[in-house]
């Protein structure tokens, strides 16, 4: 954790001091292109260092809820994104995930720890907000749903950015255990970071 934050905080003081630089040698971008120049960089720093640096979460001793009704389902994965927002704290049921299970989102592809710590160091959970678009649907193959976020970043200056996509869980059809989560933005990525309040 000290590691991301030295990280985090090298980053933010090399990118101001060369913006700073530049912008009195009258060379520099207009501050507003700077900043969201500075934002992309330092965000990106960001989210690789949060999930490549990321220690393991030990993993809880429960056991696993497999073959769950498809409406047990959507109720523990509604509270999780309702209750929980989850997409932004990394507070999740575990045990309806397979331990094998992959997280992806546009960014990058990670393992269940990973996503879970790096998800967890890289926002502000409680000054984040998380909410469901229409149902969630769920099949014996997969669940979906649609979500909207603003998501405070725990980095200095705790930039927010907004997005809205959709996330599909890909269920194993032996277990019912859920093996893949993916994110599909409806934004690319520069256009979210070019989103940031801060």
């Amino acid at each position: 954790m000290i590691r991301f934050i030295f990280l985090l905080l090298t980053n933010l003081v090399a990118c101001l001091a060369l913006s700073m630089s530049k912008q009195r040698n009258g060379r520099g971008p207009s501050i507003e292109k700077s900043r969201s120049q500075f934002l992309q960089t330092v965000v990106a720093g960001g989210i690789s260092t949060a999930f490549t640096n990321s220690s393991p979460a030990s993993a809880e001793t429960s056991t696993k809820k497999t073959n769950l009704s498809n409406e047990a389902l959507r109720k523990i994965v509604e509270h999780d994104l309702i209750d929980n927002s989850f997409l932004a704290t990394g507070k999740l049921t575990r045990d309806i995930y397979d331990e094998s299970a992959t997280f992806t989102d546009e960014i990058d592809t990670y393992t269940l720890d990973k996503w879970i710590v790096g998800t967890q160091r890289l926002f502000v959970g409680e000054k984040s907000r998380v909410a469901l678009v229409g149902d969630i649907g769920v099949t014996s193959e997969q669940v979906s749903l649609r979500f909207d976020e603003d998501l405070m970043f725990n980095i200095p200056f705790k930039p927010v950015v907004s997005l809205t996509g959709k996330l599909v869980l890909q269920r194993d059809p032996s277990t019912g255990l859920i093996t893949s989560y993916r994110e599909y933005w409806d934004q690319d990525v520069a256009s979210v970071l070019k989103s940031a309040k801060f």
